[in-house]
């Protein structure tokens, strides 16, 4: 049945009743699947979406005790919460605050079988800045769930036998999108964001991996937190360079002022392949260029020769432009007294357009370059 044939009241009084957790196992089955499969298209997504009652009905049904009918519910959920439009609506609803606590709660039960299902509802649900501020006020006030609880589980091997929780680290990326948040993950007594980087280079999944990445950029955006993170105390810009690193040889003067951990890495050496990944990382470092002292450790570090060979290998074309931006500021001059502090200092908007269509161009010549 086409979806615009259907008239949202109606259906609402004839399915209502049955998508509830006291309705017949073999009624509200085929109900929650029927929905499962309007969620299949964008017109049903937003038919769905419309209506405060179906998605009340879908999040209690999450508690069921039929696995199937809690499985079709969550991916029905999940498909749902990709339009922001459903997000807005799903955290307006009346109880709000303990469904977003007991889902995080799921999360944290080892035992728990459909982990996997609740960490991508919620990664999809906290993608938009504004969903996420929200769901980081509900965390907030709760001491149900606590943002280092949610890393230590991310970081433990099989916490959950039933899950893989790779999705946990997208929703901790969606969440550093508040400063609160980030003041947990940076808090400097608690050990977090140091057991965070190692994932940096976690080959096992490419959504853990892009999750972490993403995380720690969002982190490097608080510049009060500049010289603790680049210091030996966490060494984040040992772990933000080496998968942008390949197997290059230096001579020893360039081997020797690089980090250890980029010395003399074997032959077999590879990049990050993930072009998403790559940019993310080098925006993490550019963030990290903002201020003067950063910009001298980094430029002390030789961080110029690994980005200088990334860029003759770099295959995405849209990752040019923050190569050269992250080159002009490590081989360019410092700025003029005033304006050492690079997110202080305003640009105007001839200036910017100009910037961009240098961007342009030079993402041209490279291309050209390349085919030749």
């Amino acid at each position: 049945m086409n979806v615009k044939d259907l008239d949202l009241g109606h259906l609402e009084t004839e399915f209502a009743p049955i998508l509830t957790v006291s309705a017949p196992p073999h009624v509200k089955k085929p109900a929650i699947e029927y929905f499962l499969g309007l969620t299949g298209t964008d017109e049903g997504k937003m038919f769905i979406g419309t209506s405060d009652k179906f998605i009340k009905n879908i999040l209690d049904l999450t508690e069921d005790p039929d696995d199937a009918v809690v499985k079709a519910s969550y991916e029905t959920l999940i498909n749902l919460a990709t339009l922001d439009s459903t997000c807005q609506r799903i955290l307006k609803c009346k109880n709000c605050s303990d469904v977003i606590i007991t889902n995080f709660e799921k999360i944290m039960d080892p035992k728990y079988k459909h982990a996997d299902l609740v960490c991508k509802f919620l990664s999809n649900l906290t993608r938009s800045e504004e969903c996420a501020q929200k769901v980081a006020e509900i965390i907030k006030d709760t001491d149900k769930v606590k943002v280092v609880k949610l890393v230590t589980i991310l970081c433990t091997k099989d916490y959950n036998s039933n899950a893989d929780l790779h999705y946990l680290a997208p929703i901790l990326a969606n969440l550093s999108q508040s400063r609160h948040i980030r003041d947990e993950i940076l808090n400097r007594d608690q050990w977090v964001i140091q057991r965070l980087l190692p994932f940096v280079s976690y080959m096992e999944s490419d959504i853990r991996r892009l999750g972490v990445v993403s995380c720690i950029k969002n982190c490097c955006f608080d510049e009060e937190h500049h010289d603790w993170l680049l210091s030996d105390k966490v060494d984040i810009l040992s772990y933000l360079l080496l998968p942008l690193a390949g197997p290059e040889e230096f001579d020893d003067d360039d081997m020797e002022k690089l980090p250890d951990r980029l010395q003399y890495l074997p032959p077999d050496k590879t990049r990050e392949p993930k072009a998403e990944i790559r940019r993310i990382l080098l925006q993490a470092i550019l963030k990290l260029c903002a201020t003067r002292d950063g910009r001298q450790y980094i430029k002390d570090k030789n961080t110029y020769v690994i980005i200088r060979e990334l860029h003759k290998s770099e295959g995405q074309r849209s990752n040019i432009p923050a190569i050269m931006n992250l080159i002009d500021i490590l081989i360019g001059d410092e700025p003029e007294p005033g304006m050492e502090n690079l997110h202080q200092v305003e640009i105007p908007d001839h200036l910017k357009e100009k910037f961009k269509k240098e961007d342009e161009e030079d993402e041209k010549e490279y291309i050209a370059e390349k085919s030749s």
